[in-house]
């Protein structure tokens, strides 16, 4: 049968410890809209790293009395358990078998940029959610800063790794993909995500992303000469068609610049 319990903050699901006093439990309620974007990382990882200051503000003790949202955790008494014939409960998330979450080792699945698109890695990706959350908090060009460390921080790995032999870690994620987390607007990771994406055959995708380039704000550094490398990869498959659309886009909006103009007329004897 299920044991009975006062109905305090303690016995409810919503309340997750932070600390443990001599007076009793101290936590925070997930429930708590403020602690949104950082539900992943708090459930998934069991960790409040990137929430700390929010965590201390709004930490209180779990024995205080229960909101009308109480929803009580369930007791089972140990005399009720039946011996199961088996068990094969799976996550609805990611398929994982039920084993894994007893494992202390156990690390939230990671995805390959080779095998998933940039939207969708950022949609399910706990690594990439995880970094546009942080940076969504900082000033533009914090970000901008950030994104340009990361992007041309990552082929120096590389080739570090190629001199010493070092196997890169498993489903490691692209310097430009982390890049564009950390900063969407950033152009440089959009002309080499966007690219990439159609060299993997999913040019949908990344056609959308190099036509974002041209909505990028007017004093973007070098925006111009990436806006004309997106064309001229474009023209360089033979894509004539897309380039014409990049090309076209970008000299509407920026009709005295001679270098769409020029993207323009190399688009016609395709």
């Amino acid at each position: 049968m299920a044991i009975e319990s006062e109905e305090t903050c303690t016995n409810c699901h919503a309340f997750r410890p932070v600390s443990y006093e001599q007076d009793g439990e101290q936590g925070i309620c997930l429930l708590d809209p403020a602690f949104d974007p950082y539900l992943d990382e708090i459930i998934e990882q069991d960790s409040f790293a990137g929430c700390r200051q929010l965590v201390q503000e709004k930490m209180f003790p779990g024995e205080q009395e229960a909101c009308n949202l109480y929803d009580e955790v369930d007791y089972i008494d140990e005399y009720d358990l039946e011996p199961l014939d088996s068990f094969d409960v799976m996550l609805e998330t990611d398929n994982q078998p039920i084993e894994c979450l007893l494992d202390e080792n156990y690390q939230a699945p990671k995805y390959s940029f080779g095998d998933h698109s940039f939207s969708w890695l950022l949609e399910h990706d706990c690594r990439l959610r995880r970094i546009r959350c942080q940076y969504e908090k900082v000033s533009a060009e914090e970000r901008r800063m950030a994104a340009d460390l990361e992007y041309h921080s990552f082929p120096a790995t590389q080739m570090f790794r190629q001199l010493t032999e070092e196997p890169a870690p498993p489903n490691e994620l692209p310097g430009e993909v982390v890049a564009l987390a950390i900063d969407p607007c950033y152009a440089p990771a959009l002309l080499t995500v966007g690219s990439h994406e159609i060299l993997l055959g999913r040019e949908e995708e990344g056609m959308q992303i190099l036509l974002s380039l041209v909505e990028l704000p007017a004093g973007t550094e070098d925006l111009n000469i990436i806006i004309d490398k997106a064309g001229r990869f474009l023209l360089d498959r033979a894509e004539c068609a897309r380039a014409l659309t990049l090309y076209s886009k970008a000299a509407e909006r920026y009709p005295k610049e001679q270098m769409f103009q020029a993207g323009l007329a190399a688009c016609s004897p395709c």
